[in-house]
């Protein structure tokens, strides 16, 4: 390997960026702060591939460090990405990296907090940040990203947010050449269908006149159909971005009892879903729903 080469690789790796150990808590105005740490090459290429990152995707990396992971991003798996630190020079180290990658045109980078970053045009967002900024990061997050975005953080989840998926690790370049376990946690960002909905299924099976009430917590539900003066439980209730799932055991007629189990399936479309509802035999039919009311 040349000189020029193997200088470029180091680079690449971050093994001219020194670590700058521990740092101030707090910046500025009482922000959280935290310090440099490279994330283990093995993690980048787990956060993104449990997003499921491809070409079609814009990756923003809040924190970036010296660049590995939009840069991986657009190497590897031919995504756009962007990256933003508080650091100029670990942004200028970020832009070298990426020309001597060769991604120069399909990566950038800025200097700028990570509070008031623009993460709107980001259909994947990754974290490697401590715990406090996760966590206060988790409003501007869902409230920007566009329903069915992921969300990836190295070792330190949202509290309170069961992640949608996670995979454990060792990472043998952690903890400065020494190993260790990570750990990444996947977040799916959801639509919202708290509140009641008009439904109505295709077919007869199923008595018309139905409404689901539904209670969210996040990607979790708990859901009720209404029909008639009774109510029936909904079980299972998940969301998956904007894909909702749930059971029921609903009646064949009016007044009957609940004999039959279905699964519903479908994709929500701001204030309407529609979808696939299916017995135990098998059998398909349609269904569609329309919010009626937020509460």
């Amino acid at each position: 390997m040349s000189p020029g080469a193997r200088r470029r690789r180091l680079l690449l790796l971050g093994a001219a960026v020194p670590a700058f150990g521990t740092a101030r808590a707090v910046l500025g105005d009482d922000k959280p702060f935290s310090p440099f740490v490279t994330s283990p090459q093995v993690a980048v290429v787990r956060m993104l591939e449990l997003a499921r990152t491809g070409p079609g995707d814009h990756v923003i990396d809040l924190g970036s460090g010296d660049g590995r992971i939009p840069i991986v991003a657009a190497s590897r798996f031919g995504a756009t990405a962007h990256g933003v630190d508080l650091d100029a020079r670990l942004v200028e180290l970020s832009q070298a990296n990426a020309r001597a990658a060769g991604v120069a045109q399909r990566v950038s980078f800025a200097r700028q907090d990570v509070f008031v970053t623009d993460v709107s045009k980001a259909t994947v967002v990754t974290l490697y940040l401590l715990p406090p900024i996760v966590q206060a990061l988790r409003p501007r997050l869902l409230g920007q990203m566009r329903v069915g975005s992921r969300i990836v953080s190295h070792d330190f989840p949202f509290d309170g947010w069961q992640a949608d998926e996670q995979v454990t690790f060792f990472a043998p370049d952690k903890n400065d050449g020494r190993g260790g376990e990570s750990t990444v946690f996947l977040y799916l960002v959801p639509a919202q269908v708290h509140g009641r909905w008009q439904m109505s299924v295709a077919g007869g099976s199923i008595p018309g006149g139905l409404q689901l009430q539904v209670s969210q917590q996040n990607q979790m539900l708990d859901a009720e159909i209404h029909a008639e003066g009774r109510v029936f439980e909904a079980r299972d209730g998940r969301l998956r971005g904007d894909r909702i799932g749930f059971v029921a055991s609903l009646p064949e007629r009016p007044a009957g009892p609940p004999v039959r189990l279905w699964r519903f399936e479908g994709q929500v479309d701001g204030a309407s879903i529609g979808g696939i509802v299916r017995d135990e035999a098998g059998r398909e039919l349609r269904w569609q729903a329309r919010r009626i009311a937020v509460r």
